[in-house]
């Protein structure tokens, strides 16, 4: 009976370390993800380089701002590409970018709402274009009403599994386009979010841009198949991988594919657990991983405010961008 006592003793003590060792590392992520997001607003001037009002909805208008953030890092520098698709700058992202945000999707649900934006962070979509248009690829995580999450745990996740939660490859631009306005969104569904970039990981060859844009391709490919696929969303996170993922999770695993694809030539490789790539602390894919992850770079952030202006309330969508490299 003492030694008994003795192990459920040493178990409670290791699981409050692992709580409060938790905690206090994603703090430190917090805080650390603050002070880059700080650091590059500050790099752009406090002047506009251009301003531009823009429709909304339900008959009303939103002030944009772009803001010029100056190459400095050494992936910045080694970057070929710029930020936005198209010259007018009106369509942020390019192949293979990837948009996320920190803020859950739970507003609503107190205490969970903080406890996933604090450890987990919000969402995550890699972008592709077809025919001049932004197509988004993502894992959604909310069940019909007729389901429950048991549906999911206890799913094989093969392609007729008949559920709603899956990932999907959408034409409908969720982060950039007007398309509420209330109480609970605003006229924007995220008032922050920011585009990460993955770095060159073929810079040592000679057709070190090619193996680069066939590395995204691949990744947006083998996104594209899960799409196909309807791959569930996995609600268990780092169990039952196979066939499952959720959003930032989906982000580092296809692009672990494409690298050992595009690297190491092994094509039909696939990603059956957690990622090592794009992932910060190589354990339970975050979007604090996917921010901090040395194989990652901030292109651009964005944050939606509202302004007093000549005596009316204003929404301003500030963007903050790394400056033109053509």
């Amino acid at each position: 009976m003492k030694t008994f006592k003795r192990i459920l003793k040493t178990i409670f003590i290791l699981a409050i370390m692992g709580i409060v060792y938790s905690f206090f590392f994603s703090v430190y992520e917090n805080i650390k993800i603050n002070n880059i997001i700080k650091d590059f607003k500050n790099r752009a001037s406090d002047t506009p380089v251009n301003e531009i009002t823009l429709r909304g909805v339900n008959n009303t208008n939103y002030l944009r701002r772009y803001f010029e953030v100056p190459r400095e890092t050494s992936n910045e520098l080694n970057d070929t590409n710029n930020v936005f698709y198209d010259d007018k700058k009106m369509k942020l992202g390019i192949d293979g970018d990837i948009f996320v945000n920190r803020k859950s999707p739970f507003k609503d649900i107190p205490v969970i709402h903080q406890f996933v934006s604090f450890y987990y962070g919000g969402h995550s979509s890699i972008v592709t274009y077809e025919n001049d248009k932004a197509h988004f690829i993502e894992a959604l995580g909310f069940p019909d009403y007729d389901e429950t999450l048991l549906d999911y745990i206890f799913s094989d996740g093969e392609p007729e599994h008949g559920l709603s939660s899956h990932i999907i490859k959408s034409s409908f631009n969720s982060w950039q386009t007007p398309h509420s306005v209330h109480e609970y969104h605003g006229m924007f569904y995220r008032d922050k979010y920011i585009g990460l970039r993955p770095t060159n990981p073929f810079t040592e060859f000679d057709n070190s841009d090619e193996l680069y844009n066939e590395y995204k391709q691949t990744a947006i490919s083998r996104g594209e198949e899960r799409a196909e696929n309807k791959a569930i969303y996995n609600f268990l996170f780092f169990l039952n991988m196979q066939n499952k993922y959720y959003c930032s999770d989906l982000m580092s695993r296809v692009y672990e594919e494409a690298y050992e694809s595009v690297m190491n030539g092994k094509d039909d490789y696939r990603s059956k657990g957690y990622a090592k790539r794009l992932n910060d602390d190589g354990f339970i894919t975050s979007i604090q991983d996917l921010i901090l992850s040395k194989e990652t770079f901030i292109t651009f952030y964005v944050e939606i405010n509202e302004e007093e202006i000549d005596g009316e309330t204003v929404i301003v969508e500030n963007i903050y961008y790394l400056e033109d490299v053509e």
